[in-house]
């Protein structure tokens, strides 16, 4: 009886053997024929890969070409190469413009994937970004090389930028609101990207208000200061979701730590604007040719009210300073502990742009305390970004010939 009992168990157990190498078989079948599948993707599937995520790229090149345009120890030759760079930038931004465009009509449904797809449609913001950065390096490399009318054309970009602004800042967040629910566990700063757009209303005012006539100079310098404080303040919102992710669940994966430098950029860039707000308010003029009198305040000390605003700025930007050195120092730790297994992804892109920022804040806080040492160092962060801006390049084309990237599967769309 027990020899049955153990022979009919015997031949369970080998068919139950018999079935689960007949099953690992043909999944290994499955994944050869998937990796063939894989193997022939042509140029159009690739294309359908083709992410709002490259947009980093044009984002981060007008970022150092912006940092060029203000490093303070100059060497000869150092704005043509900062020219070269802004034109690269405009060819590279077209490029990837009409590539975009071109996945969006070869496969229809993906425009509307791609921005309710968190993972993907974050980086829609870095497409407005890139507008910024091209309208900002229009005022160093562009107004000296065309007429008159590049002032009354930057100041129509900037008030349709800050719409395009507005309505970005406002309807993108309503879609995270509405279609899909993030986890507060996998909570990064490139959550604040929708923002980003909106706040760099306040640098591309400081870029461009020293250029116009005070009567235009005065609305933009105010909608400039309105909008930081947006960004500014829906960053520091979202800093404490980041803050208590990072002490209950820990640092990010390997992949996503260059987006820990995300958190740089907003005290970063609202330093550098309030700097070059409150000096453009100087510039031109605004309180003795514009405004002849403010409410409250006395005639006599109106004269005062620009040099007040220039040491009121500088005391904030030292404020932020010390903040974007700390969300640094903790993202250069963290993505130095997992350098070595952490693969090409186009988020790298964030080791750049928003340490442009904190470059540029630094040079403009050295200027403005007449310190060597400080111009220096900024002087010689630029030079840095500068070199890991071309090492990225490098990285970029050959995670694409590698297929590491605008491949089933490896890209933000992916999620």
């Amino acid at each position: 009886m027990n020899y049955q009992i153990a022979d009919k168990e015997s031949k369970i157990l080998g068919r139950e053997i018999r079935e689960e190498a007949t099953e690992i078989q043909s999944t290994s079948i499955d994944h050869e024929k998937e990796e063939a599948v894989i193997g022939s993707v042509s140029l159009r599937d690739r294309l359908k890969h083709f992410t709002f995520a490259w947009y980093a790229m044009t984002m981060s090149t007008g970022g150092v070409a912006f940092v060029l345009s203000v490093i303070p120890n100059r060497f000869d030759g150092l704005t043509g190469l900062g020219t070269a760079i802004f034109i690269l930038n405009l060819f590279l931004f077209t490029c990837v413009t009409i590539t975009i465009c071109s996945r969006f009509i070869l496969h229809p449904g993906t425009l509307t994937h791609s921005l309710t797809n968190p993972h993907e449609g974050f980086f829609f913001a870095t497409f407005w970004l890139s507008l910024a950065t091209m309208i900002t390096n229009t005022t160093a490399y562009g107004i000296s090389n065309t007429g008159p009318w590049i002032i009354t054309a930057l100041r129509c970009a900037f008030w349709v930028y800050t719409i395009c602004a507005t309505l970005l800042a406002i309807f993108y967040y309503h879609i995270l609101f509405t279609v899909k629910k993030l986890v507060l566990i996998n909570v990064l700063p490139g959550w604040v990207l929708p923002i980003f757009p909106a706040m760099l209303v306040g640098t591309l005012a400081s870029a461009i208000a020293k250029t116009q006539p005070a009567k235009h100079a005065l609305p933009i310098l105010v909608a400039g200061l309105s909008y930081q404080g947006l960004g500014m303040m829906v960053a520091i919102m979202m800093y404490g979701l980041y803050f208590g992710r990072l002490l209950t669940s820990g640092l990010p994966v390997d992949m996503s730590r260059p987006a820990m430098f995300i958190a740089i950029g907003p005290p970063s860039f609202t330093a550098l604007a309030f700097i070059g707000m409150a000096q453009d308010v100087a510039a031109t003029k605004i309180f003795s040719t514009y405004v002849s009198s403010l409410p409250g305040i006395s005639p006599q000390y109106q004269a005062l009210i620009p040099d007040l605003l220039q040491i009121l700025a500088l005391i904030a930007a030292i404020f932020l300073w010390v903040l974007a050195f700390w969300f640094f120092s903790i993202a250069l730790v963290a993505t130095i502990e997992a350098v070595g297994r952490n693969d090409f992804h186009m988020n790298w892109y964030a080791y750049v742009f928003p340490n442009a920022g904190f470059t540029v804040a630094t040079i403009k806080i050295g200027e403005r305390l007449d310190s060597r040492a400080i111009q220096g160092v900024g002087s010689g962060m630029g030079a840095v970004l500068f070199f890991l801006l071309v090492l990225i390049y490098g990285c970029h084309v050959r995670a694409v010939l590698q297929r590491k990237i605008c491949w089933p599967g490896r890209d933000e769309d992916a999620h």
